[in-house]
């Protein structure tokens, strides 16, 4: 699913924002990187899978509380097996290159779990727990191949922060900045994280010692001796 995607369901977007490998497969959603003990009690990493129930592009309400998983069955740290999650093993191909190994079942006390933010990092947190790790791996996310981005990979502190309504509003044409010193070196690096479509610089001095210490960064000392304009 496109990333574009995922942003338009609160619920798969708070798993991508708090550092979940979210991705969206022949109908599934999955949840990659969930650390695991194996009844040999070995640290490994699976693949957490579920139905993906949808109104238009937009996720509603689970139709199951039945999560499944791709990997060995987790496991307590001592190798026994986490049996309040228990369902059945059987391998099972679910489309394209997507094949589960197990289901499990943990319903929530109100009988269903509100959406799939609730009930992926419910079964990661069952799992990942006995670990003492975290399937919040925080992976790159890089925009859509035809989505009309000024970013490299995608902005997700908006997003945390609940501030994409303000961002948007810098979705500008130009900024420009004049005067490259102790002020507006760190005003570009600011803006540089806005989605402004262009920064137009102006400062014609040299950028020396002195001006390494009055700006954001560190620049190498090859960066320095080639003594060029800011």
């Amino acid at each position: 699913m496109p990333q574009q995607r995922i942003s338009l369901s609160p619920d798969l977007k708070q798993l991508r924002d708090e550092g979940y490998d979210v991705e969206v497969q022949s109908g599934h959603v999955l949840v990659k990187d969930v650390p695991y003990w194996t009844t040999n009690k070995e640290l490994k990493r699976g693949t957490l899978v579920s139905e993906l129930t949808l109104a238009g592009d937009v996720t509603t309400t689970p139709s199951t509380h039945v999560a499944m998983f791709i990997g060995e069955y987790p496991c307590y740290q001592d190798g026994s097996r986490i049996a309040q999650i228990e369902n059945q093993s059987a391998r099972r191909e679910l489309g394209p290159n997507l094949a589960i190994d197990h289901t499990f079942s943990s319903k929530p006390t109100t009988g269903a779990y509100k959406d799939y933010y609730e009930k992926m990092s419910t079964y990661a947190t069952i799992i990942s727990s006995q670990t003492g790790l975290t399937a919040k791996t925080f992976p790159v996310v890089v925009p859509d191949a035809d989505e009309d981005s000024v970013f490299q990979y995608i902005d997700t502190a908006s997003s945390r922060a609940g501030i994409n309504v303000v961002s948007k509003k810098l979705e500008i044409g130009k900024v420009g900045i004049v005067g490259l010193g102790g002020t507006g070196s760190y005003v570009l690096d600011l803006v540089a994280k806005t989605p402004v479509r262009e920064i137009h610089l102006f400062d014609g001095d040299r950028f020396s010692q002195h001006n390494a210490f009055r700006s954001p960064g560190a620049p190498s000392i090859d960066d320095l001796k080639s003594n060029r304009r800011k």
